[in-house]
């Protein structure tokens, strides 16, 4: 007997049966993000499969996407599908290899008010940010936004852009800051930048217009830093300024680093490193592993040197670890350990044990260590990202220091791991996956916009138009045709009706 559950039109399946091999199946599929994704758990007596059943049989009805299959060897795989023209629907049939059907194959996917299935390049919103939260079942509450948050009943904007000019944006300031007011009106996206150096901007833009292409944003306006470090001190002026790292010192407002941006929305195009795709093709088996910690990144840990430190202690240590400094800018190579080869990211995962250890700021290939199948040892550190707040410290990830570590990976080499591992593959499913992305973002857009005092009519005259589809890409998909579509106006009227 197969029982099918589909949630929220089909964005979310759900599979099980009572046959030798079936499959557990959530994603999303329906809703139209950059690439679209199906977690295939494989159950065999219900239970979790924890071996590879060897590639699943794949086919797929209509010619709009591009897609990849990943066999984690775990007993789970990730299918994903990249469309590069909008279609109104796709067919997918998923077998194992000896003809069995999972998840309920065929897998339909289309929506049910017949519009379009979109590419990521489509500028077709239908829903204003509440109502897409609503359909794509976003978490109400993200610890770390709701703590920074909280430190403002009301925000005066005006009172914080003067603030923002005197302190970070002034021309004496040019040099050592990089900051953007960004205002969104009528789902339109425009900035004015500060500072010598502000080509991240466009990891910014990149973000809110990918937004904006899926859902209708309030008009609001907020300072963007484009900088490594927070800026707003503890005490200091409230200002609600927008970065990407957090510190114990600080109170900036932090969302999701560009890295993990960037990772999304070019996945399966100009990127090949995501959530997904970290531990590559070729897979290592506990027992295959190196028994050992491995660390690869260059000199920027300045005030600790603990990069250097733990370079230094690979030599020393070399059975128990391999680490080595990639390309020295702020220090001396003659005074520390000889440059050693970059290592594909993959590769990580060759070793039972990975470092993450601070750069200037927090390490920004934690969440991808996290997605690998090797236990994560992080550096003690005062910054943070946006989701480690959620995470548990000697279940998720083990901290260490240079005096400590060696000591660690002995002891660890002893344990069983299957714990935490199992923990970690969690989290990165529950916190991190493309859609978690998304929904963070929005909810920091409909939230901040809430605490506004005034919300802004029209641009400011300084303000640059950003376009809404990237230059080169306005041509990709031939097939966008906004069908079912309201209006910004529409649903604003809308929206004040209810």
């Amino acid at each position: 007997m197969l029982y099918y559950y589909v949630f929220i039109t089909g964005l979310f399946i759900s599979s099980f049966t009572e046959k030798a091999e079936d499959a557990f199946c959530f994603g999303t599929l329906e809703l139209d993000l950059p690439v679209r994704y199906l977690h295939i758990q494989l159950r065999h007596g219900g239970t979790n499969a924890t071996q590879s059943i060897g590639p699943l049989k794949i086919s797929i009805l209509g010619s709009c996407r591009y897609r990849l299959l990943f066999d984690y060897h775990d007993g789970s795989y990730v299918l994903r599908l990249r469309l590069w023209s909008s279609c109104l629907q796709i067919v997918i049939n998923i077998h194992t290899p000896n003809g069995i059907p999972l998840c309920d194959s065929p897998v339909v996917i289309k929506k049910a008010d017949g519009s379009l299935l979109y590419s990521e390049y489509c500028d077709c919103p239908r829903r204003i940010v509440s109502q897409w939260m609503q359909e794509a079942r976003c978490a109400l509450q993200h610890s770390q936004l709701d703590s920074d948050l909280s430190q403002w009943s009301t925000i005066n904007f005006e009172k914080v852009l003067k603030i923002v000019k005197k302190k970070w944006a002034s021309p004496q300031h040019r040099y050592s800051n990089a900051l953007c007011h960004y205002q969104i009106i009528k789902n339109n996206l425009y900035r004015q930048c500060f500072g010598e150096y502000t080509d991240f901007r466009t990891f910014v833009d990149a973000a809110f217009t990918s937004l904006m292409r899926k859902m209708y944003l309030p008009n609001t306006e907020f300072i963007f830093n484009l900088g490594d470090w927070p800026l707003v001190k503890v005490g200091s002026d409230l200002v609600p300024m927008i970065s990407w790292c957090g510190s114990r010192d600080t109170m900036d407002i932090v969302v999701p680093t560009y890295e993990l941006m960037k990772s999304v929305i070019d996945s399966m195009e100009s990127v090949t490193l995501d959530i997904h795709s970290v531990r590559g093709e070729k897979y290592y088996g506990w027992q295959q592993k190196k028994n050992k910690a491995v660390f690869r990144g260059r000199d920027s840990n300045e005030v600790r040197r603990l990069r250097l430190k733990i370079a230094k202690l690979s030599r020393l240590h070399s059975d128990f670890l391999d680490a080595g400094i990639t390309q020295y800018f702020f220090f001396n190579q003659s005074q520390h350990t000889p440059t050693v080869e970059t290592m594909p990211f993959p590769d990580f995962f060759k070793y039972k044990f990975v470092l993450n250890i601070d750069g200037t700021v927090a390490a920004y290939r934690f969440p991808f260590l996290l997605a690998g199948d090797s236990i994560v040892f992080k550096s003690f550190s005062d910054y943070y990202e946006h989701f480690y707040a959620d995470l548990e410290e000697g279940l998720h990830y083990f901290h260490f220091n240079d005096s400590t570590l060696i000591e660690q990976i002995k002891q660890a080499r002893t344990q069983n791991h299957n714990k935490t591992l199992n923990a970690t593959r969690q989290f990165v499913l529950q916190h991190l996956q493309p859609l978690n992305i998304y929904c963070y973002y929005a909810d920091f857009v409909q939230k901040y916009t809430n605490k506004l005092e005034k919300i802004p009519i029209q641009p400011e005259d300084e303000m640059e138009l950003i376009p809404k589809i990237p230059p080169g890409k306005q041509f990709v998909d031939q097939s966008c045709v906004c069908s079912n579509q309201i209006s910004y106006e529409e649903n604003v009227h809308n929206r004040q009706e209810l």
